[in-house]
């Protein structure tokens, strides 16, 4: 290598540097917020690219109405039973196809994003194409900043801003500005972890059954407070002995107990409201499972079954074999001294929800977002402690947005 490489390198490298000291040293809100917007400026970038060859790419109303605008754009594919919930609510009969099988309809879809925008849109007068992107951004914004005190609680400032990037900048972070629920579930999820972290259960409670009227998953809430709980309550008897009620005392215990029972009776209403509503006790399983009749065809639903159903009629025996691998690896990533160093909510989180979406949802363009409430691992120091690990993940995230603009979003519903 030359001497001027060397120097190029070297200042490219102490460039880098000072950036990241730069923004470290900024205050959090700050450095929050300014990559949150350089995240959104970008993401917007590639969705301005990818609005005009929607018409090329797919049929005449494949994932929107008859109206071609932007805004229409980024409320389409799944957006689009969000506004039919904002505007005319629920159905009361289920829609069925020429088989007599229920079809896909709005129950499949939680209440709170939709109502919200339909407070914002009432109150306003803004359209549901205006609220719905308005509200996923502010809410998007309020989860980066929750993930940024999540991370840096535990693994300080630094890993917590990698987070934040990896979360704002990465390949599916264009989902965090278009009109879907998970930007508020993100937001409500990693508020609620920290309200565990720092034993305020009315709040926790809050958040854990709105998040359960948002998205599916919020029941990994209380089996993680839940978990945390018996553990406390083990190292209490332990170290203390009798003195384990000074340590973890039955007030606190039965607010442990009321809101972790709060929050499974929430997590388990919606099937019920569906039933009820629609005179139909399995409206809200048939209807999930009208999505898989495309992947799997029509299958009895089993849990802790899906990945295996679909891995082994895609890929045969060898499909089964990276679903055990996977079953296996994950666990022992996760338990591993660096990943750790997250903290032990975020950890139990991580295994929790990962469970619940292994138990449940069957692998589809869908699952990628449905593992975004993960991104506290992005902060994991085995992750970000490397430079060339941290340069190639966030190559990664460049490179890997577009790309999913145009698959999971021009092609394809995330």
């Amino acid at each position: 290598m030359s001497r001027l490489d060397g120097t190029l390198t070297e200042s490219i490298a102490s460039g880098r540097r000072r950036l990241l000291d730069l923004v470290t040293s900024l205050p959090a809100w700050t450095a929050v917020l300014l990559v949150w917007t350089g995240g959104r400026i970008v993401s917007t970038f590639w969705l301005a690219l990818a609005f005009p060859l929607i018409g090329r790419a797919l049929p005449e109303n494949a994932i929107w109405g008859n109206d071609h605008g932007f805004l229409n754009f980024l409320t389409a594919w799944d957006g689009q039973y969000y506004e039919q919930i904002s505007v005319h609510g629920y159905p009361t009969a289920l829609p069925l196809d020429a088989a007599g099988h229920v079809a896909q309809n709005a129950w499949a879809f939680l209440p709170a994003f939709p109502f919200t925008i339909r407070m914002l849109t009432a109150s306003t007068g803004v359209p549901f194409d205006v609220g719905a992107p308005a509200i996923a951004l502010l809410a998007g914004l309020v989860a980066t900043y929750l993930l940024h005190r999540l991370v840096r609680d535990r693994a300080g400032s630094s890993a917590a801003m990698w987070a934040v990037f990896f979360f704002t900048c990465g390949p599916l972070s264009f989902l965090l500005q278009v009109g879907y629920a998970e930007s508020m579930f993100l937001a409500l999820t990693f508020g609620a972890l920290l309200a565990l972290e720092r034993r305020r259960y009315g709040l926790l409670t809050a958040l854990g059954v709105v998040a359960a009227f948002t998205r599916p998953g919020a029941l990994a809430i209380p089996l993680v407070l839940g978990v945390v709980a018996l553990v406390r309550w083990i190292s209490a008897r332990r170290t203390a002995g009798v003195r384990s009620l000074d340590v973890f005392p039955v007030a606190e215990r039965l607010r442990v107990v009321a809101a972790g029972v709060v929050m499974v009776a929430a997590g388990f209403a919606w099937p019920l409201i569906a039933a009820h509503v629609t005179g139909s006790p399995n409206a809200y399983l048939e209807t999930e499972m009208s999505w898989w009749v495309n992947f799997i065809g029509r299958v009895d639903f089993t849990p802790l079954t899906p990945w295996f159903l679909i891995a082994a009629r895609w890929l045969g025996a060898g499909g089964v074999l990276i679903v055990v691998f996977l079953l296996v690896a994950y666990p022992v990533w996760l338990l591993r001294r660096s990943t750790r160093r997250l903290g032990f909510t975020t950890v139990v989180f991580s295994a929790a929800y990962a469970l619940y979406i292994f138990a449940v949802s069957l692998p589809m363009a869908s699952t990628p977002r449905l593992l975004m409430p993960l991104a506290p691992l992005f902060g994991s120091p085995e992750l970000v402690a490397k430079p060339w690990m941290r340069w190639t993940f966030v190559v990664c995230a460049v490179l890997g947005q577009p790309v999913l603009v145009a698959v999971l979003w021009l092609l394809g519903p995330p």
